[in-house]
């Protein structure tokens, strides 16, 4: 009996408040609204922990947006001092990888190959200056014999070397082979003097050892390599007489020939001088003879010396 009443009142409550906003103007009702105490009766906080800050994003076209902002406008009102004095420079660095970004950077290859090809320049540098003196003494020698002079180019890659040349690859042979023995010997009087209380003092076995260490370091590389370290330093190859790779057998004989030529009071490297090949009594022994080689750089005299030695030749003046 009284849900019926009550049903009447609640239709006839919203047909009257339907007729009062139709009647309303919001206009009039808004210049009515106090905006600043409304404002402050707003629970900010409660307010945005209800937002969906991810929903929110992704109706915001960035595009759009970005289309709008004056970058110039935005970049005159940062005080960049005041932003770079806010940051932890320290703390920065330690999230840098130094040495990852130094190798992507290509830095250390960079340094390599330039420290590489300027110690090539230097090197090449000292082996002109040093063909130069075997050229301006093969000259001399050529004139003094009265022999007709060979063709003179600046280029000299695989033509015989001189005796300037080949005096320094073998003078660096010796220190070489010098220093590395002594460091080895050292290294071997520390381990026997530490571990059984015996020092190397004699010298007969020390001096056996030492040629041994020798021949063994000139017959391994001119087998394998054709040229000994102080050889390839200064830019030279040993060959067989017609031009082509020695083989081990001729390594062999060079190496047995070499004490030939000094110890009859170095009269055999004379011919080093005087013949036209330039080949020493072991060069003899074991067929070879001994050329320039600067692998894969030409071997060159030095530019102004080139072009002397070529305008005198031409003019046939001394």
């Amino acid at each position: 009996m009284n849900s019926r009443p009550g049903g009447v009142l609640g239709r006839l409550a919203g047909k009257v408040t339907e007729r009062v906003v139709e009647t309303v103007q919001p206009d009039l009702v808004l210049s009515h609204v106090d905006v600043d105490a409304l404002v402050d009766r707003v629970d900010l906080n409660r307010a945005l922990a209800r937002v969906d800050l991810n929903q929110l994003l992704e109706r915001v076209d960035l595009n759009l947006l970005l289309e709008h902002v004056d970058l110039n406008l935005v970049l005159d009102r940062i005080d960049i001092d005041r932003l770079i004095d806010r940051v932890d420079v320290e703390r920065l660095l330690e999230r840098v990888d130094i040495e990852r970004l130094v190798r992507r950077s290509g830095l250390p290859q960079v340094v390599v190959e330039s420290q590489t090809r300027l110690a090539g320049s230097l090197l090449d540098a000292v082996r002109r200056q040093l063909a130069g003196l075997d050229a301006i003494l093969n000259r001399g020698i050529t004139r003094l014999l009265r022999r007709e002079p060979a063709p003179r180019s600046r280029t000299v890659t695989g033509e015989y070397a001189g005796v300037v040349t080949r005096a320094t690859a073998t003078a660096l042979d010796i220190l070489l082979i010098a220093t590395t023995f002594t460091i080895g010997l050292a290294g071997v009087n520390l381990l026997t003097t530490s571990f059984w209380g015996v020092e190397v003092r004699h010298a007969l076995p020390a001096t056996i050892a030492l040629a041994v260490f020798a021949f063994s370091y000139a017959f391994g590389f001119l087998a394998v390599a054709g040229r000994t370290p102080g050889q390839g330093t200064i830019g030279l190859r040993v060959v067989r007489s017609d031009g082509g790779p020695i083989h081990p057998g001729q390594a062999l004989r060079w190496v047995v020939g070499f004490p030939l030529s000094v110890v009859l009071f170095g009269l055999g490297f004379v011919s080093i001088v005087f013949q036209r090949e330039h080949r020493a009594l072991h060069d003899l022994i074991a067929g070879t003879t001994v050329v320039y080689d600067w692998g894969e750089r030409p071997a060159e005299l030095p530019g102004p010396l080139s072009a002397f030695l070529a305008r005198h030749e031409d003019t046939g003046s001394p």
